[in-house]
């Protein structure tokens, strides 16, 4: 029999059990474990001959993640051994199921070098490499009775949202979501504005450098399964987190509700662009179009003509308020990879370009944004953006361009070259709200292929006349006249109305990228947007004058003939 201090401390103890399970999110009680799914054996033998001819160049013949390929990418490819795998409905640490693989290799997994396989292979072979991988996973037991897995429950969009681009979500939830952001510190790894510039110091499980998502660009976010504006992929990663990776999972921090909301103010971020299906990213604009300005224009970044939203005009309606006719120009980058020092990883992938010319001034004006989420601080290695031109646009036929690397023998390309370094910063310091400023030098450079790249002897005046790297995103605004007297023959001469073929190149210093170790855009084209006719100002009221008097003209005669029927005159 109990004494009456054990049965006092055995209701204690019960009490305080029911206090903590009543606590727990009604998620979690929700959840009831169910075996893992069993490797299928009779799909193995396809399974393998799939994974012999299509993966083992990357995740290595044991699936160690050790392929040929692997040195070069970035991030690495997945280590099978350990059985963790990021992209599941199930808990942290739990196995996945196979439909969470199987959606990994149909999809890919965007802003990796993990390509979609739909379409490519078959629906069987899809199947049966799941399987196959699943039978290169050491660590782990499918068949094991422990190996229990809890399939998580997400909830449902609370808003009812559609995609592809998901509006409509109330501005109080993101609001609101921001504020469980700054609550949970998101920021430390996430940076202050989502741009992944939080912390330089990450690993995976393996000791292998890795970068958290840079929310503005949610078109890279692992697991996105080509639906990259729905809230439901971030909902998914707060909850079970990414295994094998620095991301925790917050189910049991942060409930369902706020986990949505959460969701809201990430979804907020990234800008709503058409996705081109192929390249699995925005649509690459090949047309830079420079606003023509009567009078000087402004070297102020917060000045209304450098101002305009993220948002697609073509998908989202721009706000009432807004004044300007300006967009952003998004240009998809990727490392150089023809020779040299090839790039098969670099940190950045597309650039954001506007541009302004002044008729005042005869000069042309190129703003270059893009996301770096860290700069660098040794001298050896500065940051770098550039823009090439053809270096004599003059003696080009039709269509006709440079080589889009430096150029070549024949076609010489202009380069206007800003190397920089960042002030007073520290890639491990809190987030800057003010940002820091670039200590930049210009370089104008000829071009006549990879081995023939020197300094021009009479440069043509190239100016960045305003620079800063804020919260993950540099800003570098170029200015030049659009004539030069061009001794040489190495400047490009800028005329007004004509398609102008331009390339863009970025080198990240915090990498050590130099020289043709670089990201790359391939050639587009700008053009200045001319004066308009005088006859615009005159032939419009002419139009409706004229417009006016016929109409009157039609209903006199419809007045007339009733008349006149009515008269008997006419029939």
């Amino acid at each position: 029999m109990l004494t009456e201090s054990r049965k006092s401390l055995r209701q204690l103890i019960a009490g305080l059990v029911i206090f903590l399970v009543a606590g727990l999110p009604s998620t979690l009680l929700a959840e009831e474990a169910q075996p893992a799914d069993l490797i299928q054996t009779d799909k193995l033998e396809l399974g393998k001959k799939v994974y012999f001819k299509r993966c083992v160049w990357c995740h290595g013949i044991e699936g160690e993640g050790n392929g040929p390929s692997a040195d070069r990418l970035f991030t690495r490819p997945r280590n099978f051994i350990q059985g963790t795998f990021k992209i599941r409905w199930t808990d942290s640490g739990d196995l996945p199921l196979d439909q969470n693989l199987i959606d990994t290799v149909k999809n890919g997994l965007p802003g990796s070098a993990m390509p979609s396989w739909s379409g490519i292979l078959s629906e069987d072979e899809i199947e049966a490499v799941v399987q196959f991988v699943k039978s290169l996973v050491q660590d782990r037991d499918f068949a094991d009775e422990d190996e229990e897995v809890y399939v998580q429950d997400f909830g449902s969009n609370p808003w009812g949202t559609k995609g592809p681009y998901h509006f409509g979500v109330p501005q109080e939830d993101i609001d609101a979501g921001k504020e469980i952001f700054l609550k949970n510190k998101c920021f430390e790894c996430h940076g202050g504005e989502g741009r992944g510039d939080g912390n330089p110091t990450m690993k995976d499980d393996w000791g292998f450098a890795i970068m958290a998502a840079d929310w503005q660009q949610c078109w890279n976010f692992r697991g996105s399964r080509r639906n990259h504006f729905d809230p439901f992929n971030i909902v998914r990663t707060i909850s079970t987190g990414m295994n094998g990776t620095p991301m925790p999972n917050f189910k049991d921090k942060i409930t369902i509700e706020d986990r949505w909301k959460l969701a809201a103010f990430v979804n907020s971020l990234c800008p709503r662009k058409k996705i081109d299906r192929l390249t699995n990213k925005p649509i690459n604009d090949f047309l830079i179009k420079s606003k023509r300005r009567i009078g000087a224009v402004s070297t102020d970044f917060n000045d209304p003509m450098w101002q305009a939203p993220d948002d697609d005009d073509r998908i989202k309606s721009r706000a009432s308020d807004y004044e300007g006719n300006q967009y952003w120009h998004f240009v998809a980058v990727a490392g150089q990879i023809t020779r040299g020092e090839r790039n098969f990883k670099p940190k950045v992938d597309n650039l954001w370009v506007m541009s302004n010319w002044s008729e005042e001034e005869q000069a042309i004006y190129y703003l270059v944004e893009y996301h770096n989420r860290f700069l660098s601080v040794d001298p050896a290695y500065p940051d770098a953006v550039a823009i090439q031109w053809p270096g004599q646009l003059e003696e080009l036929f039709g269509a006709e361009k440079p080589y889009f690397i430096f150029g070549d023998s024949k076609k010489p390309v202009d380069l206007w070259k800003a190397n920089f370094m960042v002030k007073d910063y520290s890639d491990t310091a809190a987030p800057n709200p003010n940002g820091y400023d670039l200590d930049v030098t210009v370089e104008e450079l000829v071009g006549n292929g990879f081995e023939a790249i020197f300094p021009k002897e009479t440069p043509g005046g190239v100016q960045v006349v305003n620079s800063k790297y804020h919260q993950g995103r540099v800003k570098i605004m170029f200015k030049r006249s659009l004539m030069t007297e061009n001794p040489d023959k190495t400047d490009v001469q800028i005329p007004i109305k004509t398609y102008i073929p331009i390339a863009f190149m970025e080198w990240s210093g915090w990498a050590q990228e130099h020289d043709e170790h670089m990201a790359i855009s391939t050639w587009l084209y700008t053009i200045l947007e001319p004066e308009l006719p005088k006859s615009l100002l005159y032939m419009p009221p002419i139009m409706a004058t004229a417009w006016f008097g016929f109409q009157m003209w039609l209903v006199w005669m419809t007045k007339r003939t009733r008349k006149m029927a009515a008269e008997g005159k006419v029939k």
